[in-house]
């Protein structure tokens, strides 16, 4: 084989490893983000029941019931929120604005909805063009 041709075919093999490695990224990303979205979607709604429930039947009606169950398990939910908001936001490479907002988001209603389809929305647009490109390994 003529050197060119060794060349050549050591550029594909950087190519198609490159890719590979970039579509390993792209599943990475793709499981942190799905976990991402259970926790921010658990947490939102255990935030709604908590502010929205809890805390008038305590208040308002004397019956702390509702908030001494959904409290610790939104407490510890939200631990595990964060710790999936954290990872995707290492893997994704996001800025300190992004994770300040997914972190903000287990605090006040509604908001983990709104922050979870922009992050969703916006890896999505990212990981498109990945997709559906085939990839060689050897």
């Amino acid at each position: 084989m003529s050197e060119a041709a060794d060349q050549e075919a050591a550029a594909d093999r950087e190519t198609s490893g490159s890719a590979a490695a970039m579509l390993r990224r792209v599943n990475s990303i793709d499981a942190a983000l799905l976990r991402y979205r259970v926790m921010a979607y658990t947490v939102g709604t255990g935030l709604i029941i908590l502010v929205f429930v809890g805390m008038p039947l305590q208040f308002g009606f004397g019956h702390p019931s509702v908030v001494q169950i959904v409290g610790p398990i939104h407490g510890f939910l939200y631990i595990v929120y964060l710790l999936a908001a954290l990872d995707l936001a290492r893997r994704a490479r996001f800025t300190l604005l992004q994770m300040a907002a997914m972190i903000g988001a287990g605090l006040l209603p509604f908001l983990a909805f709104i922050i979870e389809r922009y992050i969703t929305r916006d890896l999505e647009a990212g990981m498109r063009s990945w997709r559906g490109r085939p990839v060689q390994l050897e």
